[in-house]
Protein backbone atom coordinates (compact mmCIF):
# COMPACT_ATOMS: atom_id res chain seq x y z
CA UNK A 1 0.00 0.00 0.00
CA UNK A 2 3.08 2.58 0.55
CA UNK A 3 4.70 1.48 -2.41
CA UNK A 4 1.10 2.58 -4.30
CA UNK A 5 0.79 5.72 -2.38
CA UNK A 6 4.57 6.70 -3.26
CA UNK A 7 3.23 6.28 -6.83
CA UNK A 8 0.22 8.66 -6.61
CA UNK A 9 2.51 11.13 -4.85
CA UNK A 10 5.31 10.56 -7.37
CA UNK A 11 3.06 10.93 -10.34
CA UNK A 12 1.21 14.41 -9.19
CA UNK A 13 4.44 15.93 -8.64
CA UNK A 14 5.42 14.64 -12.42
CA UNK A 15 2.01 16.29 -13.70
CA UNK A 16 2.76 19.79 -11.63
CA UNK A 17 5.87 19.42 -12.96
CA UNK A 18 5.05 18.67 -16.70
CA UNK A 19 4.86 23.05 -17.37
CA UNK A 20 4.38 24.53 -20.55
CA UNK A 21 5.47 27.96 -21.17
CA UNK A 22 2.86 29.28 -18.39
CA UNK A 23 5.77 29.05 -15.60
CA UNK A 24 7.76 26.69 -13.39
CA UNK A 25 5.29 24.53 -12.05
CA UNK A 26 2.21 25.03 -14.67
CA UNK A 27 0.67 23.05 -16.55
CA UNK A 28 -1.17 24.30 -20.02
CA UNK A 29 -3.94 22.58 -21.92
CA UNK A 30 -2.73 19.24 -23.43
CA UNK A 31 0.68 19.12 -21.82
CA UNK A 32 1.78 15.42 -21.86
CA UNK A 33 0.50 14.00 -18.25
CA UNK A 34 1.83 10.77 -16.36
CA UNK A 35 0.04 7.61 -16.47
CA UNK A 36 -2.51 7.38 -13.74
CA UNK A 37 -0.94 5.29 -10.72
CA UNK A 38 -3.83 2.30 -10.30
CA UNK A 39 -4.63 0.68 -6.91
CA UNK A 40 -5.39 -2.93 -6.00
CA UNK A 41 -8.98 -1.65 -5.79
CA UNK A 42 -10.97 1.58 -5.84
CA UNK A 43 -13.47 2.31 -3.53
CA UNK A 44 -16.87 0.38 -2.39
CA UNK A 45 -19.80 2.10 -3.38
CA UNK A 46 -22.98 2.71 -1.44
CA UNK A 47 -25.57 1.59 -3.58
CA UNK A 48 -27.32 4.67 -2.82
CA UNK A 49 -24.89 6.68 -3.29
CA UNK A 50 -25.72 10.47 -3.51
CA UNK A 51 -22.12 11.74 -2.20
CA UNK A 52 -18.66 10.54 -1.79
CA UNK A 53 -18.50 8.68 1.11
CA UNK A 54 -14.84 7.89 1.93
CA UNK A 55 -11.81 9.39 0.80
CA UNK A 56 -9.57 7.45 -2.19
CA UNK A 57 -10.27 5.80 -5.17
CA UNK A 58 -13.26 5.47 -7.54
CA UNK A 59 -13.55 3.76 -10.86
CA UNK A 60 -15.94 6.17 -13.21
CA UNK A 61 -17.39 6.24 -16.45
CA UNK A 62 -17.77 9.62 -17.30
CA UNK A 63 -21.91 9.66 -18.96
CA UNK A 64 -23.36 13.12 -18.94
CA UNK A 65 -23.38 16.85 -17.74
CA UNK A 66 -24.91 19.57 -16.91
CA UNK A 67 -25.45 23.37 -15.66
CA UNK A 68 -28.10 23.44 -12.82
CA UNK A 69 -26.60 26.03 -10.44
CA UNK A 70 -23.11 25.36 -11.72
CA UNK A 71 -21.86 23.03 -14.43
CA UNK A 72 -20.98 19.53 -13.29
CA UNK A 73 -20.19 15.98 -15.05
CA UNK A 74 -22.06 12.94 -14.06
CA UNK A 75 -20.39 10.23 -13.07
CA UNK A 76 -21.23 6.46 -13.09
CA UNK A 77 -19.63 4.54 -10.05
CA UNK A 78 -18.15 0.87 -9.52
CA UNK A 79 -16.04 -0.53 -7.80
CA UNK A 80 -12.80 -1.72 -9.67
CA UNK A 81 -10.06 -4.32 -8.66
CA UNK A 82 -6.68 -4.97 -10.48
CA UNK A 83 -4.01 -7.31 -10.73
CA UNK A 84 -3.29 -10.02 -7.92
CA UNK A 85 -6.47 -8.39 -5.61
CA UNK A 86 -8.75 -9.00 -9.15
CA UNK A 87 -8.02 -12.39 -9.25
CA UNK A 88 -8.17 -13.28 -5.52
CA UNK A 89 -11.87 -11.72 -5.92
CA UNK A 90 -13.24 -12.32 -9.06
CA UNK A 91 -10.96 -15.02 -10.44
CA UNK A 92 -8.80 -15.62 -13.28
CA UNK A 93 -12.03 -15.08 -16.00
CA UNK A 94 -13.26 -12.12 -14.03
CA UNK A 95 -10.70 -10.08 -14.65
CA UNK A 96 -9.28 -10.14 -18.13
CA UNK A 97 -6.43 -7.48 -19.37
CA UNK A 98 -5.33 -7.41 -15.64
CA UNK A 99 -8.47 -5.69 -14.01
CA UNK A 100 -12.35 -6.53 -13.04
CA UNK A 101 -15.08 -4.37 -12.82
CA UNK A 102 -18.04 -4.45 -9.66
CA UNK A 103 -21.00 -3.21 -11.79
CA UNK A 104 -23.78 -3.75 -8.92
CA UNK A 105 -24.07 -1.85 -6.93
CA UNK A 106 -23.25 1.39 -8.98
CA UNK A 107 -24.40 4.60 -8.62
CA UNK A 108 -25.02 7.95 -10.02
CA UNK A 109 -22.23 10.74 -8.93
CA UNK A 110 -22.34 14.68 -10.02
CA UNK A 111 -19.15 16.27 -9.60
CA UNK A 112 -19.17 20.54 -9.93
CA UNK A 113 -16.42 21.43 -12.07
CA UNK A 114 -15.05 23.84 -9.42
CA UNK A 115 -14.30 21.01 -7.33
CA UNK A 116 -11.75 19.36 -9.97
CA UNK A 117 -8.22 20.76 -9.75
CA UNK A 118 -6.50 18.59 -11.95
CA UNK A 119 -7.92 16.56 -14.95
CA UNK A 120 -6.33 14.29 -17.32
CA UNK A 121 -7.03 12.33 -20.42
CA UNK A 122 -5.98 9.85 -22.29
CA UNK A 123 -5.76 9.17 -26.21
CA UNK A 124 -6.54 6.03 -28.31
CA UNK A 125 -2.59 6.10 -28.62
CA UNK A 126 -2.52 5.89 -24.84
CA UNK A 127 -0.94 9.25 -24.22
CA UNK A 128 -2.16 11.19 -21.52
CA UNK A 129 -2.90 14.76 -21.59
CA UNK A 130 -3.78 17.48 -18.88
CA UNK A 131 -6.93 19.31 -19.23
CA UNK A 132 -9.06 21.51 -16.87
CA UNK A 133 -12.66 20.30 -16.14
CA UNK A 134 -14.19 22.93 -18.28
CA UNK A 135 -12.28 21.57 -21.55
CA UNK A 136 -13.60 17.90 -20.13
CA UNK A 137 -16.92 19.41 -20.01
CA UNK A 138 -17.00 20.32 -23.41
CA UNK A 139 -15.73 17.13 -24.77
CA UNK A 140 -18.18 15.21 -22.94
CA UNK A 141 -21.02 17.46 -24.88
CA UNK A 142 -19.21 16.48 -27.86
CA UNK A 143 -17.10 19.66 -28.64
CA UNK A 144 -14.05 19.24 -30.27
CA UNK A 145 -10.97 19.50 -28.57
CA UNK A 146 -9.73 23.43 -27.82
CA UNK A 147 -6.91 24.93 -30.32
CA UNK A 148 -3.59 23.50 -28.93
CA UNK A 149 -4.81 19.63 -28.56
CA UNK A 150 -2.57 17.37 -30.31
CA UNK A 151 -2.99 16.56 -33.86
CA UNK A 152 -5.52 14.45 -34.40
CA UNK A 153 -6.83 14.18 -30.46
CA UNK A 154 -10.46 13.09 -29.87
CA UNK A 155 -12.63 12.54 -26.60
CA UNK A 156 -12.77 9.04 -26.31
CA UNK A 157 -14.87 7.38 -23.61
CA UNK A 158 -12.30 5.23 -21.46
CA UNK A 159 -13.15 4.96 -17.73
CA UNK A 160 -11.93 6.94 -15.24
CA UNK A 161 -9.96 7.05 -11.30
CA UNK A 162 -11.57 10.18 -9.82
CA UNK A 163 -9.91 10.89 -6.03
CA UNK A 164 -12.16 11.95 -3.46
CA UNK A 165 -10.46 14.07 -0.72
CA UNK A 166 -12.49 15.81 2.57
CA UNK A 167 -16.25 14.26 0.09
CA UNK A 168 -15.10 15.87 -2.87
CA UNK A 169 -13.71 14.20 -5.70
CA UNK A 170 -10.67 16.55 -6.48
CA UNK A 171 -8.79 14.69 -9.19
CA UNK A 172 -10.43 12.86 -12.62
CA UNK A 173 -7.54 10.57 -14.67
CA UNK A 174 -8.96 9.14 -17.12
CA UNK A 175 -7.64 5.34 -17.67
CA UNK A 176 -6.57 4.01 -20.88
CA UNK A 177 -8.11 0.22 -21.04
CA UNK A 178 -8.01 -2.46 -23.94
Amino acid sequence: MRHLLAVAALAGLLLAACGGDDGPGTVGLYDRAPVPAVPNRTQPIDPVLTTIVADGPYWAELVGYGTSNEPFLTFRLSQAMFAATCIEQLGADGCPNDYGIINDPNGLLDVPLTDLTSVTVVAQSQQNYAVTAAELFALSSGTPPAVGAPSGYQFVEFPFLLTARGGKVVHANQIWVP
